[in-house]
C-alpha cells in the first residue's frame, strides 16, 4: 500500500491556492493585487475597529517579519494602506486601510469567497468541519 504523504498534499493545495488567488488582480480593475495582499487587506477589513500592527500581521499569516514587511511595502505604495505612528509608542505604526482599499472590500470578499466554495465545493459541512479540526491539530504539531 502506497504511504499517503499528506504534507505533499498540504504543499500542492497552497500552489493551487495561491494561483487561484493571483487571479486576483484581473477581477478588480487592473489593481494588480497579488493573492497573498488580498487575504492582507480582508483581515485589515475584518478588524478595522481594532489598532493592526505589522505583528498582528505576521502572527495571523504565520510569515516572516521580511516577508510582512516587503506585502505591506508594496500595499503602501499602491496606495491600498498608511502606517500611522501611534501616540505611546515611536517605534509602533499601525496599519490602516485607505478609501481606495475600502472601495474594493465587497468585490474582494465576494472573490475570496468564490475561491473558498471552490476549495470546498464537493465537501459536507460535516467534512469541512473535520478538516478544520484535523488542519488545526497538524499546525498545532509545527508550531
Amino acid at each position: 500500500m502506497k504511504e499517503h504523504q499528506i504534507g505533499v498534499e498540504i504543499r500542492i493545495i497552497g500552489n493551487l491556492m495561491i494561483r487561484q488567488l493571483n487571479g486576483l488582480g484581473c477581477d478588480f480593475e487592473g489593481t494588480g493585487l497579488t493573492g497573498p495582499q488580498g487575504l492582507v487587506l480582508k483581515y485589515l477589513y475584518d478588524h478595522q475597529p481594532e489598532d493592526i500592527f505589522q505583528k498582528d500581521i505576521e502572527a495571523n499569516f504565520n510569515i516572516r517579519r521580511s516577508t510582512a514587511t516587503g506585502l505591506l511595502r508594496s500595499l503602501e505604495h499602491n496606495g491600498f494602506i498608511t502606517r500611522i505612528p501611534v501616540h505611546h509608542d515611536a517605534r509602533l505604526k499601525k496599519v490602516v486601510l485607505t478609501q481606495k482599499a475600502i472601495q474594493l472590500e465587497q468585490s474582494l470578499a465576494q472573490y475570496l469567497w468564490k475561491v473558498e466554495n471552490l476549495l470546498t465545493k464537493d465537501l459536507t459541512e460535516q467534512e469541512i468541519a473535520n478538516l478544520h479540526e484535523i488542519l488545526l491539530k497538524m499546525r498545532k504539531n509545527l508550531e
